[in-house]
């Protein structure tokens, strides 16, 4: 959890309407419509807060994944997707003032016109067509224990003139790191040896993000621009400090990065019952990288300057058969490159890793094609198919090419037996994306570990079987549980490298085959009976899966997959006292990864919040947080082996690492205008 997300996060003022129930819209629709009025009494701020509290709905803001149709998420905005891969899809929400939405809808199986993204269920954002625009300004900061701040403020708005409508944002904002902290590290070696220390580590930074998007018609259609600007800068320190005052391991990390965008989206209807889509998009950013350490007498220094850029242009086309059937089919191609040089000192002298400075470059085409068939009332069935076609070369101190097609075939069936309940099932092979970093060697001075690029890798290849089951009750109660098998190909973990000089590495690479299971429930519960205006909300996901580990040959859970996730929100509103405060716990994480000489651990405690906002007149509001209220810990354990397997006889260090960050206070103050 950094700041920079947090007041990202600043948001819009709140609608004055009486609360009221949602609106099933006709069944052969498959739409149920919750006016703005639906919200007033949870008094939320921006488009986000109302989406979040939709019975039975669980947000998605999409992957971070190369090409545009494959990083979607699950919520539209007047039935169109932002053409933006910069800006989060939250955030996007979160620009969008609560004032300014005329209702939310939920669409299940599918809808004449509109597209499903690849998921059984989408939220879309229906704004007013009366919104003329607004503005807003708001400043933040969190005070810590330490006397640092993290001063933030936000200035956007929104206006309309005639049929073109422009809208901006600035934000400038400065983070502190909580993964950073204080300390015990204990070295315990083979022979019984006890080597403690103390660690301080340190870690933030700041930066600023511009945006600004323009909608107008143009040829008979509507067209979008959507342009971002961002530019951060993170700091990071470690001293390793020995009890008795002897040498000490210094270790600053720097990091630079610099990122544009601009995206087109243009769609107009063709006939009664046809439109088009176009979407283009071309993005560049460049990070600069410094790591240095000293230590007993040595030192070393480590530089990364990296290169990457994105360009797609992609094409739907829509044709609404009768309410019941409707089909798209289209395309996208996409250019994607990441260009790395590397620096490696250690005392002055040229270190080599292998595939030190290289250009990988993707070039990747995809056509697809979906059938929409409410059969029933009840029951909606949609078919897709998609066609993928890619090529990765790689050039430097690598040269490589490699060439896949993957056809990725998709059925999902939702059926409503009654009012309150509703069973979802899908089948679909998936194809894993490659991270292009996986490719360019690396070292982390902190642990003293180098780990090489995976010249190798091939995406994995993953076929999902899922169903879920939704239960609704009372006003905006729901209960969802969904279970997914998962049987994959190519499991991309770790593996071990040896370079020409017969040195061994650990890098990215396949493993073989795997299966896994995911049970997910999510609960929107009111307290209303118990508590006015109170509500719990909860979602926990449990994951487990089985893979043969190269290295020992036994089974074990694929690399940095966590067993739990979850969290759980209670919350009251106090409408007669312009008032909402609220509890919210968020699980700890565990996971593990296996290098070929090394099994490492890695937990962080659960992280526990208290706020209270008020909302004293129309437009303003002030939110106090009490973050962060146990002191949350981060457990790093790292068991290192020598020679080539992890055998129990070649254990070399148990390396046992743990800091702890501070509870702390957050203010946002927000006034919004229009």
């Amino acid at each position: 959890m950094q700041f920079g997300s947090l007041f990202a996060a600043l948001a819009a003022a709140t609608p004055e309407a009486a609360a009221q129930a949602p609106v099933v819209a006709a069944a052969t629709e498959g739409i149920t419509r919750y006016p703005a009025a639906f919200f007033a009494e949870r008094q939320p701020l921006s488009a986000y807060d109302m989406v979040v509290r939709v019975p039975g709905f669980t947000f998605d803001g999409g992957d971070s994944v190369r090409g545009f149709g494959g990083a979607a998420g699950n919520v539209l905005i007047g039935g169109q997707r932002p053409a933006t891969k910069s800006e989060s899809l939250e955030d996007a929400l979160r620009r969008i003032q609560a004032s300014q939405v005329d209702r939310v809808e939920i669409i299940v199986g599918g809808a004449p016109g509109i597209d499903m993204q690849g998921k059984n269920v989408v939220a879309n954002v229906i704004l007013r067509a009366d919104a003329k625009g607004s503005t807003l300004l708001a400043v933040a900061s969190s005070f810590q224990q330490d006397g640092r701040t993290t001063p933030a403020m936000r200035f956007e708005g929104s206006r309309q003139y005639g049929v073109n409508a422009f809208d901006w944002s600035i934000l400038t904002f400065r983070y502190v790191d909580d993964g950073a902290g204080e300390g015990p590290k204990v070295v315990r070696l083979a022979n019984g040896t006890v080597s403690p220390s103390w660690l301080d580590e340190t870690g933030g930074g700041d930066g600023l993000t511009a945006k600004a998007n323009l909608k107008r018609p143009l040829l008979g259609g509507r067209l979008s621009v959507n342009t971002v600007y961002e530019r951060e800068v993170y700091d990071w320190s470690l001293e390793d400090i020995p009890p008795a005052g002897g040498d000490r391991l210094k270790v600053i990390d720097a990091d630079d990065r610099e990122e544009g965008e601009i995206g087109l989206g243009w769609e107009r209807p063709l006939t009664a019952k046809s439109r088009v889509e176009l979407t283009g998009l071309l993005r560049r950013k460049h990070v600069d990288y410094a790591s240095t350490f000293t230590e007993a007498g040595e030192a070393g220094r480590f530089t990364s300057a990296r290169d990457s850029g994105e360009s797609i242009a992609r094409g739907v086309l829509r044709h609404t058969m009768s309410p019941t059937l409707s089909f798209e089919g289209g395309g996208e191609i996409a250019v994607n490159f990441l260009e790395s040089q590397i620096g490696y000192l250690v005392n002055g002298a040229p270190q080599v890793l292998p595939a030190a400075n290289v250009r990988v470059e993707e070039k990747r085409g995809e056509a697809f094609g979906v059938a929409t068939w409410r059969a029933h009332s009840a029951l909606t069935l949609e078919g897709a198919l998609r066609l993928e076609r890619s090529t990765i070369s790689q050039t430097g101190d690598t040269n490589l090419e490699k060439s896949f097609t993957y056809p990725k075939p998709r059925l999902s069936v939702t059926w409503s037996p009654s009012a309150h309940d509703q069973l979802r099932g899908r089948v679909e092979r998936e194809v894993g994306q490659l991270d292009f970093s996986d490719f360019v060697s690396s070292t982390t001075f902190s642990t003293g570990r180098d780990t090489a690029g995976g010249a190798e890798l091939v995406p994995e290849r993953t076929w999902v079987f899922e169903a879920a089951w939704e239960r609704k009750f009372g006003k905006d109660g729901a209960v969802v549980l969904t279970a997914r098998h998962k049987e994959i190909s190519d499991v991309a973990d770790r593996i071990l490298v040896v370079d020409k000089a017969g040195n061994l590495y650990d890098a990215p690479g396949n493993i073989g085959d795997a299966a896994g299971d995911e049970l997910e429930l999510s609960v929107n519960l009111p307290l209303e009976r118990f508590v006015p205006g109170g509500l719990l909300r909860g979602k926990g996901t449990w994951t487990r899966s089985e893979v043969v580990d190269p290295i020992t040959g036994r089974k074990r859970r694929i690399s940095d997959q966590e067993p739990f996730e979850g969290e759980l929100r209670f919350s009251q509103d106090l409408p007669k006292r312009k008032l909402q405060w609220g509890v919210e716990l968020f699980s700890g994480e565990t996971e593990t990864s296996y290098a070929f000489n090394e099994v490492s651990r890695f937990e962080i405690e659960p992280w526990l919040l208290a706020y209270a906002e008020v909302k004293p007149r129309q437009g303003l509001s002030l939110r106090v947080e009490a973050q962060n209220l146990t002191g949350r810990g981060l457990n790093r354990q790292r068991e290192v082996f020598e020679g080539r397997v992890r055998a129990p006889g070649d254990f070399a260090y148990l390396d046992d690492r743990r800091v702890d960050f501070d509870p702390f206070i957050y203010f946002r103050l927000r006034q919004t205008w229009g």
